[in-house]
């Protein structure tokens, strides 16, 4: 889109003329990465300059520019005309700004001091000031659940804007309104003409009390359902929904691009001057909440300012003073929230770590455990032997160990066997023929290095029992015919 004539002061050359368009069409997303980075890093000057220098730009103003010069028609002959009138004791008390004062004024004075506008001019500077936003703050803060703010603890201010140029919205009820708290006075009420500990006056205070918690629940539900209509990215999803209301537009004629209106909420620290908290307006609606969480500081009284600041307006920002007395904490109550927090993750973590495991488990802790333990040692055992056996270790160290053991425990093993061999006998002859393991041990030869082989593929042994089942053939003689 082409550019209406350009404010008083020096033209931009033609030859520049695209160069601005490009860069003023992406000034704004420019502008809003730099305040999210400004705000990420607690910048409170930096961060208010972007804003000013973002309406600056969005008005084609001058940061010394009268900011008056926003109206339509307006040129440095209406500002005077408008400061004489404002400054010869027809302002408001209320007002603030040079566009509030000249609002409040009324239509007529305003006829009456810019003589030189036409009626349809006027009504142009009617319009403006009617949809001009105008805004007002309040807020609390407090601790849940506390009545004194001490050291450490968790402050939660709720900062409510009202957006007073915007409709008024049927479906706000402001949750600090109870005015559908149920009546706990029902029951004196209720109960006065009934003989107390009787049976009618029992039955009849469970009737009330099941009406009364039916009552509070429904209002609770009502209140959920209210919350997340007005709050949609607070659901179930977790992420941004879409704001319940459109954009509200910005009057600026010498802007190539559309713009809206971008509110921010700043809570900041003034004896350190950092951003304490932050929050941008998302559902362009006339009343919005902002919650903001944070440590309460060391013993004494703090001072914070709440800055409200539109990205597109001069002369609208607000600001208000919030001063809290903080009190130091109770020698019990040393601790900060951050140090009980993380405590209690530390409990946490402790009590999912696994207990130590029992030694008579094989350092397991249940029977299912040792069963693995066992299964996991033999075949860890089966292996070192199958290693040691073809390196000849075995038959080099171990087996004169192992000879020399069996002939010291013979006599005991001897007593003991005698005793076991009738259900070794029954076990092995019932339930599993141990002659499938012994083939295998027995079959084994001397290690051969050329070979690398520890099995012997000629069995000379009777192999003979293998094919009494069926579904075990006799590989080995097979092996040995094609042999």
């Amino acid at each position: 889109p082409c550019l209406p004539p350009s404010p008083p002061g020096e033209p931009v050359p033609p030859s520049l003329q695209a160069d601005m368009q490009f860069v003023l069409s992406a000034s704004h997303r420019l502008l809003n990465g730099l305040l999210n980075i400004c705000m990420e890093q607690r910048f409170v000057t930096a961060t208010i300059n972007v804003i000013e220098f973002s309406q600056l730009l969005t008005q084609a103003m001058w940061f010394h520019s009268n900011p008056l010069l926003q109206l339509p028609h307006f040129d440095m002959a209406q500002v005077k005309a408008c400061s004489r009138l404002l400054d010869g004791g027809g302002k408001d008390a209320k007002a603030s700004s040079p566009i509030e004062k000249l609002r409040a004024l009324g239509p007529q004075k305003r006829r009456e001091a810019l003589t030189k506008l036409s009626e349809s001019q006027h009504a142009d500077i009617d319009r403006f000031l009617t949809n001009f936003p105008e805004i007002e703050i309040s807020f609390d803060a407090k601790v849940e659940d506390e009545e004194d703010v001490q050291e450490g603890d968790v402050l939660s201010l709720t900062v409510k804007v009202e957006r007073k140029h915007l409709p008024e919205d049927p479906d706000w009820v402001d949750s600090d309104e109870e005015d559908d708290e149920p009546d706990e006075d029902m029951f004196s009420k209720e109960l006065a003409h009934l003989e107390p500990d009787s049976e009618e006056y029992e039955a009849k205070k469970e009737e009330l009390m099941d009406e009364w918690r039916d009552a509070y629940y429904e209002r609770q539900k009502r209140k959920r359902e209210r919350e997340k209509a007005r709050n949609p990215q607070s659901g179930e999803l977790g992420f941004a929904a879409r704001p319940l209301h459109e954009p509200v537009p910005v009057h600026a004629p010498h802007f190539p691009e559309e713009r809206h209106e971008q509110w921010m909420v700043l809570l900041v620290d003034v004896k350190s001057n950092k951003l304490v908290g932050y929050q941008k307006l998302s559902q362009n609606s006339r009343f919005e909440k902002v919650a903001l969480k944070f440590l309460a500081p060391k013993e004494g009284v703090v001072h914070y300012e709440i800055h409200c600041l539109c990205s597109a307006y001069l002369g609208l920002d607000k600001k208000v003073l919030m001063k809290k007395s903080i009190v130091k904490r109770k020698e019990e109550e040393k601790k900060t929230a951050a140090e009980l927090a993380e405590e209690e993750d530390e409990e946490e973590e402790e009590e999912d770590e696994e207990p130590e495991g029992k030694w008579y488990y094989l350092g397991g802790n249940s029977f299912g455990e040792l069963i693995l333990n066992i299964i996991a040692l033999a075949i860890a055992g089966v292996m070192l032997f199958n290693f040691l056996y073809s390196r000849g270790l075995w038959q080099k160290y171990v087996q004169p160990l192992a000879d020399w053991v069996l002939m010291i425990a013979w006599p005991f093993l001897s007593l003991v066997g005698n005793k076991l061999l009738p259900g070794w006998l029954w076990f092995s002859t019932n339930v599993y023929d141990f002659r499938h393991v012994s083939f295998l041990f027995e079959n084994m030869t001397a290690v051969d290095m050329d070979a690398n082989a520890s099995l012997s593929t000629r069995v000379k042994n009777d192999t003979s029992f293998l094919n009494e089942d069926p579904f075990k053939p006799n590989l080995f003689n097979q092996m040995g015919d094609r042999d």
